[in-house]
């Protein structure tokens, strides 16, 4: 992979997670401290995917094309993560790269990915239309719900960024288990891949609500595509929670710009544990 002059991972990302990366770009390490947390103290999921996107963009200064990552443990909030990349395979302008994240030698979370170098002539199209929803000034506030019988909390990733929940006014998708969500954080700006991973780890949510619930679940992986990053401060995530059985959920999301670009799609696994009436 040849890839041009450039400077990744952003430096907005980097103030959301200071990764400190050495000369190499293979091997960082973050402290995990909020806002990368989760209602509970402990990592947060799309803090996992966006550190994951933000190692392979230093270690192969591309941008990255998809990414899985897959949640091993639950890391504690207050310790150091160590983030070791490996470039599998290196092309002129696409790289296959393997991260891993381990605190004390102990697996926490691992991610598959590719990144590449955008051809300015290259195959360019959008295929699905967003749908309508009521703009971010006419849409309520995200409620929280308690994770474990407790009164309800702001989870510490929300210092970063945050939520409102439009009404769906017109929509392609079947009505059941699908919702919408805005979303932006509160530095002001248009977000990255990165920061989009980041803000979209929300599709165990929609799950919970196609089966009558509140509440949501414990990922297992989240799953991400992207198209580049927002033209616009907020973008809507359309969330689509599809089946359930035995307790683990699976489900979708699509991110657009408040243009109607549509930006990132996703989906995701999660042991739904926390839900109520």
């Amino acid at each position: 992979m040849t890839p041009p002059a450039r400077d990744l991972p952003r430096r907005d990302d980097l103030d959301l997670i200071p990764l400190d990366i050495d000369e190499s770009g293979t091997r960082s390490s973050f402290l995990l401290e909020a806002p990368l947390l989760r209602h509970d103290g402990a990592l947060y999921g799309g803090t996992a995917i966006a550190a994951s996107m933000m190692a392979m963009e230093a270690a192969s200064q591309g941008e990255v094309q998809w990414i899985t990552t897959q949640f091993v443990a639950p890391a504690p909030g207050g310790r150091m993560i160590e983030v070791h990349t490996e470039v599998l395979a290196s092309g002129r302008r696409t790289a296959q790269l393997r991260v891993e994240a381990t605190i004390d030698g102990e697996v926490m979370f691992a991610s598959l990915g590719s990144t590449g170098v955008p051809r300015e002539d290259g195959l360019t199209g959008q295929f699905e239309t967003m749908p309508v929803v009521t703009p971010p000034e006419e849409s309520a506030p995200r409620m929280h719900g308690p994770p474990r019988g407790e009164a309800p909390t702001e989870p510490a990733w929300e210092r970063a960024c945050e939520y409102l929940v439009p009404e769906i006014l017109e929509s392609d998708r079947p009505a059941a288990g699908t919702m919408a969500m805005w979303t932006r954080f509160r530095h002001g700006r248009p977000m990255s891949p990165a920061q989009i991973a980041f803000a979209a780890d929300m599709v165990p949510v929609a799950i919970a609500r196609g089966a009558n619930k509140m509440g949501a679940g414990t990922s297992l992986d989240n799953s991400m595509r992207f198209a580049g990053g927002s033209d616009t401060e907020w973008v809507l995530l359309e969330l689509q929670g599809n089946m359930a059985a035995g307790g683990y959920g699976h489900g979708l999301v699509r991110v657009w710009s408040q243009s109607g670009k549509l930006l990132a799609v996703g989906s995701q696994t999660a042991s739904m544990v926390y839900l109520f009436d």
